[in-house]
């Protein structure tokens, strides 16, 4: 529990997002527990924030553009804030990486359409696993024509693994609340960490992530090198 009470906080909220909506972020974030619901959101209103004044440093979008989006962050951080109660502030744990009950497991490779090189680079590695029916695959961007968020929410009812490809785009995309969503209902994780990026406090950390020896992919000599560390650590989760 945080040293400050709840309607202390609330009042030290209202007077940051006058002027600073990001400390206001900041500050609740550092109040809330690791992997917790609410802290997750705001770590997804902070990269709408973030792409916000990216594109307006950019000349991307307008000014009045770029105030409504500070004020529908401000204006949700404030919900965060209303609704809070000491059981937001109680630490939660993410449950272990256990063994698929399917006998041919399904994985949802989860990602940001700018990283779809990175994905097609996954499947053609995977591609053996799956001609031998040892896998099933749903990438999010194969949909064609249809809602993807939905489709998504859809195939991940009989997801048995939730890959997520770690960059920097996936915490600035809508892909990031479908993740923390699925934190939320204790799905089985696995973080493939494609670059340096940092995700700590998203409740992602809190899994093992790939390739192994916390390495990145960017961090070996190529990437077909990469991927073979990957599969191999996948194919440990595949029933013998």
């Amino acid at each position: 529990m945080p040293t400050k009470s709840i309607a202390e906080i609330k009042k030290d909220l209202e007077e940051l997002l006058v002027l600073e909506p990001a400390k206001a972020l900041k500050y609740l974030q550092d109040m809330l527990p690791d992997g917790s619901e609410k802290r997750n959101q705001t770590i997804l209103l902070e990269g709408k924030l973030s792409q916000s004044n990216r594109e307006f440093n950019l000349n991307l979008i307008k000014f009045d553009d770029h105030k409504l989006a500070v004020a529908q962050v401000s204006k949700a951080v404030l919900d965060l804030a209303t609704g809070l109660s000491e059981a937001d502030f109680l630490t939660r744990t993410a449950p272990a990486t256990s063994s698929p009950a399917s006998p041919v497991p399904k994985f949802m490779i989860i990602y940001d359409q700018l990283d779809e090189p990175h994905a097609k680079q996954l499947n053609r590695h995977l591609n053996v696993l799956k001609i031998m029916k040892k896998i099933r695959v749903y990438n999010v961007y194969e949909s064609e024509g249809q809602e993807l968020l939905a489709r998504a929410k859809q195939e991940m009812t009989d997801s048995d693994y939730l890959i997520v490809l770690i960059t920097v785009n996936l915490f600035n995309s809508e892909w990031f609340e479908l993740v923390y969503n699925a934190l939320g209902e204790n799905r089985r994780m696995i973080p493939i960490r494609i670059e340096k990026a940092d995700f700590e406090g998203t409740g992602l950390e809190k899994f093992k992530s790939l390739p192994s020896m916390g390495k990145a992919v960017s961090d070996f000599p190529s990437q077909d090198a990469a991927y073979a560390d990957i599969v191999g650590e996948l194919k440990k989760l595949l029933p013998k």
